[in-house]
């Protein structure tokens, strides 16, 4: 399945809406493609990692819920990620326009005011301040090649 994908340069309203760019949103779903997000559908905005706000559909969501229910609420590490993930989660509706409304603490937490960056990214859609999102390019020690190749190094290979 095709995840989300693209960089798109988007600006928020003066209601603080955002509109989802039209390649990933309002659309049918197949078997074979993900072709965008329908009109009316339920997402989770929350405070992303690394100074952005991350989107994510419902079923992408709940994957991650799953995962966290396996972590033992005795580690001191889960209960402070866990508070930190879920305290300014906040359940979005995609209206008849591909908009969804970002509330005033997301968007103080991600610096964001009126121009946005929105990428997707595979199952989840990110929303940078354009600035932010430079500065994290640029202060990111490693080329996309190193990166990859120690994603994808293969032990058996060696």
């Amino acid at each position: 399945m095709l995840g989300f994908c693209g960089t798109f340069d988007c600006v928020i309203d003066d209601k603080s809406r955002l509109s989802i760019p039209s390649r990933i949103r309002p659309g049918d779903q197949d078997s074979s493609r993900k072709k965008g997000i329908p009109a009316g559908e339920t997402m989770v905005l929350t405070q992303g990692l690394d100074g952005c706000l991350s989107l994510y559909p419902e079923e992408e969501w709940a994957k991650i819920q799953n995962r966290l229910e396996t972590l033992s609420f005795t580690r001191k590490d889960f209960r402070y990620f866990n508070r930190r993930l879920h305290q300014h989660t906040s359940l979005v509706r995609i209206d008849k326009s591909g908009r969804i409304h970002i509330p005033d603490i997301l968007r103080q937490l991600a610096g964001i005011n009126k121009n946005v960056l929105v990428i997707g990214a595979n199952q989840t859609i990110e929303i940078w301040d354009p600035d932010r999102h430079q500065a994290y390019l640029d202060n990111f020690d490693r080329t996309i090649e190193e990166v990859a190749e120690r994603l994808f190094h293969n032990d058996s290979d060696q």
